[in-house]
């Protein structure tokens, strides 16, 4: 179970690595500000900014997470908790684009994407707290 939870966990954050990558350009490669043509400059930045933080955020504790593997696979608690607000990033993900769906016909292909993430995600988790309540009896 160790190897195939290890598997998942890399495919998970190198996923994640990527979706971050790419949200750097996604604003200007998808026209975002097309659909706004008149609205302020502040609209604009607010979004670049938010966009911009996203794409850190999740690239870096992808890149985090990629670099403590060693110590999260060995039991360490705090990084299992870390690793736990992840999987749930993604599976809020979820939660989001169940509750506003997507307007188009991305709709479909965003939930199957997220979920499949989330389960890459969430396969790695469940061996964590399994291996847990194994050092606790």
């Amino acid at each position: 179970m160790k190897k195939i939870a290890k598997v998942f966990f890399n495919i998970a954050c190198i996923i994640s690595c990527v979706v971050a990558a790419w949200h750097f350009s996604v604003p200007y490669s998808s026209k975002w500000f097309s659909y706004i043509p008149d609205a302020p400059t502040e609209i604009i930045q607010s979004i670049n900014y938010i966009n911009f933080c996203f794409s850190f955020l999740l690239a870096g504790i992808s890149l985090l997470l990629l670099l403590v593997q060693k110590k999260l696979f060995d039991g360490s608690s705090e990084l299992r908790i870390f690793y736990t607000f992840f999987s749930l990033v993604w599976f809020s993900r979820i939660i989001i684009q169940l509750i506003w769906p997507w307007p188009s016909s991305l709709q479909l292909w965003l939930i199957v994407a997220f979920s499949t993430e989330f389960i890459f995600t969430l396969i790695p988790m469940t061996y964590f707290f399994k291996n847990t309540r194994k050092h606790e009896k």
